[in-house]
């Protein structure tokens, strides 16, 4: 598969465990967005399952630390995916609402690439592609008007 070639420079990343909408701006001024969904299983659960532990020559074993290593191997492919989106970054903002964006903010602080990029982590709630898009192209300050005194 080829991987896209972008003029972006700046990207904005709203993160979640479900997905991730990455917002970029390019030279021109022009944004797009691109979602990555997550594969992600935060609930497994099985029919007819009644305890989460095996029974094994006489010993219980837990399957919750088998299932926490293997969210936390999904968590890191997602985050190398999200990662593996951007080239050519003059800086980031990194918004969401769980510990997801700080976790992205390490992923790219082990690629060399991004080491001397600014990154801006906020945390945001749910965010619509607009609202994200909005946070590269911030509106202008409203201009004050001064007023002229009146005369009589």
């Amino acid at each position: 598969m080829k991987k896209k070639t972008t003029n972006c420079l700046q990207y904005a990343i709203w993160i979640d465990l479900q997905k991730a909408v990455i917002a970029c701006k390019d030279e021109e001024g022009k944004v797009s967005t691109e979602s990555v969904l997550s594969e992600i299983d935060t609930r497994v659960r099985f029919e007819g399952e009644g305890s989460n532990k095996n029974r094994l020559f006489g010993a219980t074993l837990n399957q919750e630390k088998h299932a926490q290593n293997k969210l936390q191997q999904q968590r890191k492919a997602f985050l190398k995916s999200v990662v593996g989106k951007m080239s050519k970054v003059e800086s980031v903002i990194i918004l969401g609402p769980a510990d997801t964006k700080y976790e992205l903010h390490k992923e790219m602080e082990k690629k060399k690439s991004f080491s001397s990029v600014p990154v801006q982590v906020k945390s945001a709630d749910k965010m619509k592609i607009h609202e994200i898009k909005a946070v590269l192209n911030p509106a202008p300050p409203p201009r004050s008007i001064a007023r002229m005194p009146r005369t009589k």
